[in-house]
């Protein structure tokens, strides 16, 4: 193997850092009531837990930093992961009936292996597109892929379809970019599209988010005779009909922000106003507390990340270094734009949590060896 000049990207990590900081700061902030009185828990417990996954997470993303990137191109450093991904989410499936999310380990905490899913799937898509070269459209090329994603996908999407949507967007990216033909790739943005359509039908859950996103409300679903089986199948489940209360509560608490925000700590709908405050939401208490200026420079961040991925991914050499880096970038700031737009009204509740920001160990530690994979290519991309 080549020696290659190794040149740290100053940005990407110090932008990975910062994130991860304020993430810490503000799970403590939008947590410490809840932690005490929904919990019976110090205040401190859940940002002290995000603290503990940060260290984990940071360090094995700086090994990654460190390693060379072209040590993984081959099949065992891919297919092994892979493994240990499907087995971790049929054994979620079948331990956790209702959630299908997670694992639990008692008194150890639990464990989401989807989260898992996102850095073995951008490196396997590495891996394969790049050693498949010119013959990217052969059906040799196109149906191992299908059975790959498609397979990891319908083992999340039966739990967690937002989280497999995510997953499934860095397929597309690479598959665009590595020159997929153009009715392949319609072909398999339909296919997507009708799975999806069948995942949501399957869950009242996901039907009514999705309704309500549109604005057909409880109401005007029981006056609507085409409508009717959707209101019989929502009360036979008991699925939550008050679907768009969290949306309503985030947009609440942005809004209270205004432009600089209400001060750190100082967000009322934290308190048992908004659900999930500091996981899936929390950027409506950021919002809240930080402002319209909190916001930006939050968005500023993941943009960062965006620029300095696809930097490494149209500046490095050979083809495995730049899938690998631009399935990290996709996948990380898909699920970032995709958090912030669920949270403003702009895209029907997923559940997704806000990379490096949101509470979750899991999340966290998988995030950051995302990161790590895309550092180590960004520090071996030509420095031009």
């Amino acid at each position: 193997m080549n020696t290659v000049r190794t040149h740290t990207d100053w940005w990407l990590l110090w932008t990975t850092l910062v994130l991860v900081a304020f993430g810490i700061v503000m799970v403590y902030s939008a947590s410490a009531v809840s932690a005490e009185i929904y919990f019976h828990k110090p205040s401190w417990t859940f940002a002290l837990r995000q603290l503990g996954a940060a260290v984990l997470g940071l360090s094995v993303m700086l090994w990654l930093k460190y390693s060379d990137y072209r040590r993984l191109r081959h099949g065992a450093a891919v297919w092994v992961p892979f493994v240990i991904v499907l087995v971790l989410l049929a054994a979620a499936i079948a331990v956790d009936h209702r959630a299908h999310r997670w694992i639990r380990f008692a008194g150890l905490g639990q464990f989401q292996p989807s989260e898992l899913a996102k850095p073995v799937i951008v490196l396997y898509l590495a891996w394969f597109v790049s050693s498949r070269g010119r013959d990217i459209n052969s059906r040799f090329s196109l149906v191992p892929t299908v059975f790959v994603v498609g397979l990891t996908t319908a083992l999340i999407a039966y739990g967690d379809l937002g989280t497999a949507l995510i997953v499934l967007s860095p397929a597309l990216a690479v598959y665009l970019v590595a020159g997929i033909d153009k009715r392949h790739f319609l072909v398999a943005l339909v296919c997507a599209g009708l799975v999806c359509i069948g995942f949501v039908a399957k869950k009242p859950y996901r039907l009514i988010r999705l309704t309500a996103w549109f604005g057909l409300t409880e109401e005007k679903i029981q006056q609507s005779p085409e409508l009717r089986w959707l209101a019989v199948r929502v009360a036979a489940s008991g699925a939550a009909r008050d679907a768009d209360y969290q949306v309503r509560q985030s947009l609440i608490a942005i809004g209270r922000g205004g432009l600089t925000g209400v001060g750190l700590g100082g967000s009322t709908q934290k308190l048992g106003f908004l659900p999930e405050a500091h996981t899936d939401f929390i950027f409506g208490v950021i919002g809240e507390e930080t402002g319209l200026v909190g916001c930006t420079l939050l968005l500023a961040a993941y943009l960062i990340i965006f620029w300095r991925g696809w930097r490494a991914a149209m500046l490095v050499e050979e083809p495995f270094g730049r899938y690998l880096a631009l399935g990290a970038t996709t996948v990380i700031v898909t699920q970032a734009l995709a958090n912030m737009l669920v949270a403003l009204d702009a895209a029907p509740t997923k559940g997704l949590p806000l990379p490096l920001v949101s509470y979750g160990g899991s999340a966290l530690i998988c995030t950051l060896v995302t990161m790590g994979l895309l550092m180590s290519v960004a520090d071996r991309a030509p420095s031009r």
